[in-house]
C-alpha cells in the first residue's frame, strides 16, 4: 500500500521592497527569496518531479521600479514552526531593501494565492499629476480608453471600469485603489499613459513617476477596501 503523502504547512508573508531592490525583475525577486530561504535554513517544501522547485507563490507580480509595502507571498514548509520565527530568520538573510513585515500560519489554506487577488492600492507621484487627475479623470470630461499590444494583439481598456477609488492628495500626488488580478487589472502605467495622451502631463513625467504599491487586497480575507485606503 502506498504511503500517504505528508501535508505541507503554508504561511502567508507580506513583504516590502524599497530602494535598489525595487529595480529587481520578478524572476530575480523570486530567486532572491528562494536563496534567502535556503540561507535561513528554513525547511521549505519542494515540488515533485525531475526539476523540484521551492513551493512559493507571489500574489501579484510587480513592475520594475515600483516599491511595495505589504505584498503577499505564500510559502510552504515541511515542518510547522512559529510564523514570527520565519519572519525573523528571513529578515536576517534578505538583502537590504527587502523585509518581511507580516507573517502568519494559514490554518485552512485557500486555493492558490494569485486567484484570490481582487484589488491593489497605490501612491503615485509626478509633476502636475494631481492637477491632471482632477481635470481628466475626476471631471468625467474625458474618455479613458487605453490601447495595449500583447502577443501581437491590440486590446482596448476602459480605465474607469477598473478604478475603485481615486483621491488627489496634492498637486503632484494621488492615491489609487483599483481592480487587480487575473480577471481585471489596472496597472499604474496605464493611468499615466492616459494622462499623457490627454496632454496633461509630459511623457518624461509619466515615465519618471514614483509608484508605490501600498497593499494588495485578497478576496474574503480583506474586503473593507475603501475604509483602509
Amino acid at each position: 500500500m502506498a504511503s500517504k503523502q505528508k501535508a505541507n504547512y503554508r504561511y502567508r508573508l507580506k513583504y516590502s521592497r524599497t530602494g535598489v531592490t525595487a529595480w529587481i525583475g520578478h524572476l530575480d525577486l523570486m530567486r532572491t527569496f528562494q536563496r534567502s530561504c535556503k540561507r535561513a535554513k528554513l525547511p521549505v517544501a519542494f515540488t515533485e518531479g525531475y526539476n523540484p522547485r521551492p513551493i512559493m507563490e507571489f500574489a501579484l507580480p510587480v513592475g520594475v521600479g515600483i516599491e511595495t509595502r505589504l505584498d503577499p507571498l505564500d510559502l510552504e514548509l515541511i515542518e510547522k514552526i512559529p510564523a514570527q520565527e520565519i519572519m525573523q530568520q528571513l529578515n536576517i538573510k534578505l538583502p537590504q531593501g527587502l523585509k518581511i513585515e507580516v507573517a502568519e500560519y494559514l490554518e485552512h489554506p485557500e486555493k492558490n494565492l494569485m486567484s484570490l487577488v481582487e484589488a491593489a492600492a497605490y501612491t503615485i507621484s509626478a509633476d502636475n499629476l494631481g492637477t491632471a487627475t482632477e481635470k481628466v479623470i475626476l471631471s468625467n470630461n474625458h474618455t479613458l480608453i487605453v490601447e495595449r499590444t500583447r502577443k501581437g494583439k491590440i486590446r482596448r481598456y476602459n480605465l474607469r471600469e477598473l478604478i475603485i477609488d481615486l483621491q488627489v492628495v496634492s498637486p503632484r500626488q494621488i492615491k489609487l485603489l483599483c481592480k487587480a488580478g487575473s480577471i481585471a487589472n489596472l496597472r499604474p502605467d496605464m493611468l499615466l499613459k492616459a494622462l499623457y495622451e490627454a496632454r496633461e502631463i509630459t511623457k518624461t513625467d509619466a515615465l519618471g513617476a514614483i509608484i508605490i504599491r501600498d497593499q494588495v487586497y485578497l478576496k474574503k480575507r480583506e474586503t473593507k477596501l475603501l475604509e483602509i485606503l
